[in-house]
């Protein structure tokens, strides 16, 4: 195995976070307010270099490691959920679009100052084909973080030759467009992450050059280590999994404090006083500790083939699917436990408690964290599971690894 298993930068991310977290705890309430990160907390991850943590050294980005990428998913996250979420999504299409562009499209997405993304990797779009490149118009949800990007990296079905219906699943590509090409609708009126700006956008005829493209989901590996090896839902697992531990630890640092000053009714006694109490939170620890290591433990076997070039077998994508799921699951659980026992204090827009369940369960409809992920893994215990086409190995890595 020629790469690391830990980046050596890991240290420095996770200090470059704790910058931000002051920024991003005394902005949160306005985020909320605006249902977009808001502007100091986008500046401050921007100077902070986080963006950059998964994209590949040759466009720019630190190539760190999936471990610490979700160790700093999670610690962002459990300073602020927005900001967490909005984090991840930026630096995992970085890398997506930084592994999987061709290099002239790549040098001029990542030219300037490190940029940053927004964009839905579900193809509800259409792709014509013209000279030199496509013509792309559509309509996509869930855009966090549209209104503070810099370049869209979403996804289309193309459109048949000749207008005859293509034989077998359709082409689809991924495709890098400019901000400036996109109209926002203002549609994030939302129980849960507020602050993430998940808009819909839409895409009018805009003209994508061939080297703003590459198909989807199985564009070769053009740049990077190891990592970018990685299918699409095996590259981005450390996003939604780190994303619901940091919430979920935030939801019981918050109880924790809590619990001292929130007093009962009908006992007269302090919520830290009561041993139901005591056992709840302790038993809410232990799901917690133990749905990071198992996120620890399945992620690294992930990385640890990929390191050593081997495809990832069945059971590496039971537990990719699993792990995803069954942390949000968990988390969801543990932040619906801290709310309950807030009291009527956590029902107040001030309280963090009554945001972490908002968040953490608007995380449990996210693609990533579906039900059926559990459902794949019977089938797969019982020897009768198919690989979708989104959890196809990509080709063979090729072409020149740039700088830009």
């Amino acid at each position: 195995m020629s790469e690391p298993r830990r980046s050596p930068d890991r240290e420095r991310h996770l200090a470059a976070v704790e910058r931000v977290r002051d920024v991003a705890l005394a902005h949160a309430e306005e985020s909320e307010r605006l249902r977009t990160l808001a502007p100091a907390v986008v500046d401050a991850l921007q100077s902070s270099g986080l963006f950059a943590v998964a994209a590949p050294r040759a466009v720019g980005g630190a190539e760190s490691d999936p471990l610490t990428q979700l160790e700093v998913f999670e610690a962002m996250a459990r300073a602020d959920a927005s900001a967490g979420w909005s984090l991840m999504i930026s630096a995992l299409l970085a890398a997506l679009a930084g592994g999987t562009l061709p290099d002239e499209g790549a040098r001029q997405v990542f030219a300037g100052p490190f940029p940053t993304f927004a964009g839905l990797q579900v193809p509800t779009g259409l792709a014509r084909r013209v000279a030199g490149g496509y013509a792309l118009e559509g309509r996509w949800a869930f855009g966090s973080g549209v209104r503070h990007a810099r370049w869209l990296f979403t996804c289309a079905i193309v459109a048949p030759e000749g207008g005859a219906p293509a034989a077998g699943p359709p082409e689809m590509i991924s495709v890098a467009v400019p901000r400036e090409q996109v109209a926002v609708e203002d549609t994030w009126d939302v129980a849960g992450l507020r602050g993430t700006g998940s808009d819909h956008y839409r895409i009018e005829g805009a003209l994508v050059p061939e080297a703003l493209t590459c198909p989807f989901p199985t564009a070769p590996q053009r740049r990077g280590g190891a990592m970018y090896s990685l299918p699409l839902i095996a590259l981005v697992a450390t996003g939604h999994v780190g994303f619901a531990l940091g919430v979920g630890r935030r939801a019981l640092d918050e109880i924790a404090a809590v619990a001292p000053r929130r007093v009962k009714v009908w006992p007269q006694l302090a919520l830290g006083s009561h041993a139901a109490f005591h056992m709840d939170l302790g038993r809410a620890e232990a799901k917690l500790a133990a749905a990071r290591a198992y996120a620890f433990d399945a992620l690294g076997r992930m990385w640890d083939r990929a390191r050593a070039g081997e495809a990832l077998s069945i059971e590496d994508w039971t537990a990719v699917r699993l792990v995803q799921t069954y942390v949000t699951d968990v988390a969801a659980e543990v932040a619906a436990f801290a709310y309950r026992a807030g009291g009527g204090g956590a029902l107040y827009a001030a309280s963090p408690l009554q945001r972490c369940f908002r968040d953490l369960h608007a995380a449990t409809q996210h693609i990533a964290a579906t039900d059926d992920a559990y459902e794949f893994a019977g089938r797969a215990r019982l020897g009768i599971a198919e690989l979708h086409p989104m959890l196809a190995p990509r080709p063979a890595a090729g072409g020149a690894r740039i700088a830009v």
